[in-house]
């Protein structure tokens, strides 16, 4: 099952997304795949894994929000227009990724109820 895990993000990265705070519904504290790891180092994992999927969502999202708002041009000064622009887009990105998260956790559990 940890395969599925991985090859979710894959699939999620290859569409510019990635999971964030995602915690797969399996036990690994059992001989299934946990590899004979603790409970304490797979949360660390986790945490970790979320934070670095946190820093890749949000360089993604001043990056593409950054580009669309400004193109070629850089001003001194940010216009009211500039900041509506960038706040609406980075709304729109963050509610993206929401509905893809969701998404991918539902698929995730079909695929793991499949599985037993």
């Amino acid at each position: 099952m940890n395969g599925i895990f991985w090859g979710l993000l894959g699939f999620l990265d290859l569409l510019g997304f990635t999971a964030i705070f995602y915690r797969p519904a399996m036990d690994f504290s059992s001989g299934g795949g946990g590899g004979g790891q603790s409970q304490q180092e797979i949360e660390q994992l986790h945490q970790s894994l979320n934070q670095v999927v946190l820093q890749l969502l949000q360089n993604q999202v001043r990056k593409t929000c950054f580009d669309k708002c400004f193109g070629n041009r850089f001003p001194d000064r940010m216009s009211k227009t500039d900041h509506i622009c960038l706040a609406k887009c980075m709304d729109r990105m963050y509610e993206a990724h929401a509905i893809v998260v969701k998404a991918s956790v539902e698929m995730a559990q079909n695929l793991a109820t499949q599985g037993e």
